[in-house]
């Protein structure tokens, strides 16, 4: 038996440097205040997604944009509208449903598994696609903001 692992070649022009770095390349070491069982936070995790996300609509017509197919949840395919996260482990989508119906994942980091496909545009195409991530927010504290 042939235990060889073969690699698949990536396209080198399909990324951009900054998409290699945020997405590619390993974080950084953690400062030694950082809890070590935790080297991934979900913020981390956000800004690789909108990284490729950008990335994979820049070679889309303006008539397109990404969606999210879960295949674990029975096939399902959304547009993807917005992102955000809780750290240290959950990343939300915000999207719609062909049939316009709203949708949030939420969706923990060990589990996350999306594909990335093109997915007609529903809002007025005249206007510039909406660039995912711009405002780069957490999401808020819900138990937090409950004892307020």
């Amino acid at each position: 038996m042939n235990t060889e692992k073969k690699t698949i070649p990536v396209r080198e022009e399909a990324y951009t440097d900054e998409v290699k770095e945020m997405a590619l390349c390993p974080p950084a070491p953690a400062p030694e205040t950082e809890d070590p069982e935790a080297p991934y936070m979900a913020s981390d995790m956000y800004q690789r997604i909108v990284a490729l996300i950008n990335n994979f609509e820049s070679d889309l017509p303006d008539t397109m944009q990404a969606g999210g197919r879960l295949v674990s949840a029975g096939d399902i395919t959304f547009s993807i509208q917005d992102i955000g996260y809780w750290d240290p482990n959950m990343i939300v989508f915000y999207g719609e449903l062909s049939d316009g119906s709203t949708v949030e994942l939420v969706q923990h980091l060990s589990q996350l598994n999306l594909l990335l496909v093109a997915v007609p545009r529903q809002d007025d195409i005249q206007k510039p696609r909406r660039v995912i991530g711009f405002t780069q927010k957490a999401e808020p504290d819900i138990i937090h903001d409950a004892q307020d």
